[in-house]
């Protein structure tokens, strides 16, 4: 039996050498949902709902947590990792990380693009790697049932496969999701390949120039040192992607989080205490604008304070007992100041609002996430979902927010429409209300997931 199962092992680590990461690297159709034929009465399940009083796990990543949430949840569950890592397929690609880490961290003159391809999962791979897993779930149902009814379901992040029923292909698709998210980010931060917004969200170097070379060798050399703490199918090339995040200063998913600890804390617990049945609105949104024009100052734009002026109006008005702000750090690159903070400061400081009527995103990185993220606010502290919000921004900002367009690339970079817009109150004003899916966590945008 020893022989046959080393024969076994064998096939296996063929199978994984001949899947080179450096092919198919921008393939389609990965994990079709044909994949078996047909429901297996076991694997049934009937996810649990979102709870927004869901505890999140934590790990000693908040990048990590925000991006990929499935992973911290495998290494704090002591059942699930012990399946997964027991598993024959999955360890063998394990060691197949590992020694591609070993690899590269032993070459001279590597450039950042042959990192990039050594220490990413090809199209192949993550075939095989999802298949695996949906096996590894299919034959232990009862566990995986258990651990996505007390944790996927609940936490929302995974809310766009909510609808799936079976426990082996949702983690399947869980997983895929997962790999193709590290490879996005190695692929932006490593191998220098433009991003949506590379105008906001390239990497931070010359990924060509020596220094840079050096930073990427040294990260590697320090993660091959440390491959015996290396556990899991996925922890080599992980590591590897955040890594790179850290040495491109790329920590804003981590920043100002948890929000309703710290820069959130006081409205979120004032909320409680608010009678909705008082205002005709729960909220005012207000859209950052980054300070990149003449006439600026440093911190904050002659634009965002506008739109925070008009905010504070509607908010005087009595409409609602809410103003929020959303906007990151996006302009100039890589900026001190995030749009959100600098405006809730800006009111607080010029009519003297109470901070526990502020609520502010400073995450989000473009129209579409200004929307997502409020969404989220709505849903996870405890605000009327079906009372209808304000969007309040530029005349300019607001048409495009009620096209066609703006729908469009919602679905085409989120993958979901985060809100139904109602009436139109004026040039800068639009009614909305969230839609459910702004929960769900997406690593292709790791800045802001």
């Amino acid at each position: 039996m020893k022989a046959i199962r080393l024969i076994y092992i064998l096939t296996i680590l063929t199978h994984f050498l001949s899947c080179s990461s450096d092919s198919n690297i921008n393939g389609d159709n990965l994990g079709s949902d044909d994949d078996d034929g047909g429901e297996n009465q076991n694997t049934i399940i009937a996810l649990s709902e979102f709870n927004r009083n869901y505890n999140s796990i934590e790990s000693n990543s908040m990048v990590k947590d925000r991006n990929f949430y499935w992973a911290t949840l495998v290494e704090n569950n002591a059942i699930i990792n012990n399946l997964i890592k027991d598993d024959v397929e999955l360890s063998v690609y394990l060691e197949t990380a590992k020694q591609r880490l070993s690899n590269i961290a032993s070459q001279n003159n590597v450039t950042s693009l042959q990192y990039a391809n050594a220490l990413k999962f090809s199209n192949n791979e993550i075939i095989a790697i999802s298949t695996a897993i949906k096996n590894v779930a299919e034959t232990n149902a009862p566990s995986f049932i258990n651990f996505s009814n007390s944790h996927i379901g609940p936490a929302g992040v995974f809310n766009q496969f909510a609808e799936i029923t079976e426990v082996d292909r949702l983690q399947q698709l869980i997983v895929e999701e997962m790999l193709q998210g590290i490879n996005q980010i190695i692929d932006t931060y490593v191998a220098g390949i433009d991003p949506a917004y590379p105008d906001l969200d390239r990497v931070s170097y010359d990924v060509n120039s020596s220094q840079y070379r050096l930073l990427l060798k040294n990260l590697v050399s320090d993660l091959n040192t440390n491959t015996n703490q290396m556990e899991l199918f996925y922890q080599p090339f992980l590591d590897f992607a955040l890594g790179a995040l850290e040495i491109n200063n790329r920590d804003e998913a981590a920043r100002f989080m948890p929000l309703k600890l710290g820069e959130n804390a006081a409205t979120y617990q004032n909320i409680q205490n608010i009678d909705w049945n008082d205002y005709q609105y729960s909220m005012i949104v207000v859209l950052g604008d980054a300070p990149n024009s003449s006439g600026d100052l440093p911190n904050i734009s002659i634009g965002g304070m506008l739109r925070s002026d008009h905010g504070v109006d509607l908010l005087n008005q009595g409409l609602a007992p809410l103003i929020v702000f959303t906007g990151a750090n996006v302009a100039p690159f890589q900026s001190e100041f995030h749009e959100a903070t600098e405006m809730k400061s800006y009111i607080m400081d010029n009519y003297n609002i109470s901070e526990n009527k502020i609520l502010v995103d400073p995450h989000a990185r473009h129209t579409t996430t200004n929307m997502r993220n409020v969404g989220r606010f709505i849903y996870k502290y405890g605000i009327p979902i079906d009372k209808k919000a304000i969007v309040s921004t530029s005349t300019s900002q607001s048409s495009y927010l009620s096209s066609s367009g703006f729908l469009t690339r919602c679905t085409t970079q989120m993958g979901h429409i985060p809100m139904t817009l109602h009436n139109r109150l004026s040039d800068f004003d639009i009614e909305f209300t969230p839609k459910i899916e702004v929960l769900h966590l997406d690593s292709s945008d790791p800045l802001d997931p």
